[in-house]
């Protein structure tokens, strides 16, 4: 039997990580949903501690569908990019680790694209103005003004062309 474990030590200490990561999720759903010993427990008024401000930004995240499905999208290509890294990772071939990052992101690169580009497109939108101009995109903070020379202020001058 000790051969065995010796043998087979890699995959027994994954079974038991995986084991331990299952009970803290089954756990953990359990008191966000007040379930067995922990239905009668209630969140704490000053929301200051660290489960509760984890539950509450997974409340809020799945709220919204499209937030759960971007994270369960995310969650799978980051799953599945370790899975597929693995091979490489346990023979340390740099190739085989390139071509299982290479495949998992022409899978799955372009839908993390398109959740990167909706959630910064929806930050930016956020940014807008009552007028609907881009805070970042002008600045208005230094007025235009002709001087009697001729010359603008507040606007820099084109360079001259080298005499040749």
């Amino acid at each position: 039997m000790l051969n065995f474990i010796w043998q087979n030590r890699g995959a027994l200490w994954t079974l038991v990580g995986l084991l331990v990561v299952v009970c803290a999720f089954v756990t953990w759903m359990a008191w966000v949903f007040g379930w067995g010993r922990f239905a009668r427990r209630s969140a704490p008024s000053s929301g200051q501690t660290l489960p509760y401000v984890v539950t509450r930004f997974f409340v809020e995240i799945i709220n919204d569908f499209r937030h759960f499905l971007a994270l369960v999208i995310v969650v799978l290509f980051a799953g599945a990019l370790g899975i597929a890294m693995y091979p490489g990772f346990r023979a340390g071939d740099v190739g085989a680790l390139t071509e299982g990052v290479e495949s998992v992101a022409a899978a799955l690169g372009g839908l993390i694209g398109s959740i990167i580009g909706y959630y910064f497109g929806e930050s930016a939108a956020a940014r807008k103005d009552a007028d609907g101009s881009m805070d970042d995109v002008r600045d208005t903070s230094t007025p235009v003004q002709q001087t009697p020379g001729g010359n603008m202020t507040g606007v820099i001058p084109a360079p001259e062309p080298p005499d040749e």
